[in-house]
């Protein structure tokens, strides 16, 4: 039988009905439902009773964090489901198996699985939306943490020096970038949306372009860091945002800045001294292929492969 996939967002709720070979047959989406943890879960029920006889497991992907048994919210954007078990309340409704997944942790598995991380053994991926966030493939396997708190991306620190840090969670929200080009030029923020942004940005709006500029070279130390710490294959980045030239464009040039910056400067006659291979400096970045999609698939294979 088919499964039911929900990818819980800040925003909206999507969810497919797709085979187990990955094969989507309907996808939709509608508002996430903020009123309760009741209402929130028979939002969710209420789905999987429309197709009640054709799936029979559920999978979600959600934007949180889980306590270390994988099921019970710990913490971040839904404050009334802290310390729910997910897959408890949603099988209660239900009556089907159910399994949970952070986003970040399913967008990894679905780039590994379908996207551009296939045949790779070592990857990261980040997730660009209103935030971010990420997961690890190592050794052909999601990387969890004894805490489930693997990859969290955006809580590393991405300035640091004379006593001031900056967490990276700051740097790379989308969202802040939106807020802050339209005081910059006077306008609603809710009129300043993710597309107008980067229509300032064709444009070549000053404000924007820098905007831009430093929400790269926050995504670039990070990748370059996590690349070079796990020696990983490659970093994969995914999410709507991904599909935006501009801002790959950028993240690319960031990373090739750096190595360069090893060659000038200060740094240049120590490097001198030392046998350098540049190879150890070369960040194989990727766009990834699924967008939006990449967590449907991520957390429809972590329902199909679950450890006992």
């Amino acid at each position: 039988m088919k499964k039911l996939v929900f990818d819980i967002g800040a925003t909206n709720t999507k969810f497919a009905v797709m085979t187990a070979q990955g094969e989507i047959h309907l996808k939709e989406s509608f508002p996430t439902n903020y009123e309760s943890a009741q209402a929130y879960f028979d939002s969710i029920a209420a789905i999987a009773a429309r197709f009640l006889g054709e799936v029979d497991e559920i999978a979600i992907s959600t934007n949180g964090r889980m306590h270390p048994d994988g099921d019970t919210y710990r913490a971040y954007t839904m404050k009334f489901l802290v310390d729910k078990n997910l897959k408890q309340e949603i099988e209660a409704r239900t009556g089907l198996p159910t399994a949970v997944l952070n986003d970040g942790f399913s967008a990894a598995l679905g780039e590994w699985w379908k996207g551009s991380g296939q045949g790779y053994n070592n990857l990261l991926v980040i997730v660009l939306g209103s935030g971010m966030g990420g997961g690890l493939i190592l050794n052909g396997e999601l990387y969890q943490g004894h805490r489930r708190n693997a990859a969290m991306i955006f809580g590393m620190l991405s300035a640091y020096g004379h006593g001031r840090y900056e967490l990276s969670g700051m740097a790379t929200s989308f969202q802040l970038l939106l807020y802050r080009l339209a005081m910059m030029r006077q306008i609603p923020i809710r009129e300043m949306t993710g597309k107008r942004f980067f229509e300032f940005v064709a444009d070549g709006d000053p404000g924007a372009l820098e905007l831009l500029d430093a929400y790269c070279e926050s995504i670039a130390g990070i990748v370059f860091n996590a690349v070079r710490l796990l020696d990983l294959d490659c970093a994969v980045v995914t999410g709507g945002l991904s599909e935006q030239p501009a801002l790959m464009a950028g993240i690319r040039s960031k990373l090739l800045a750096i190595p360069a910056q090893f060659q000038s400067g200060p740094a240049a006659g120590f490097m001198d001294m030392v046998a350098m291979d540049e190879r150890d400096f070369q960040i194989d970045l990727k766009q990834g292929s699924l967008g939006i999609d990449a967590n449907v698939y991520g957390a429809l294979y972590h329902l199909l492969n679950q450890k006992a």
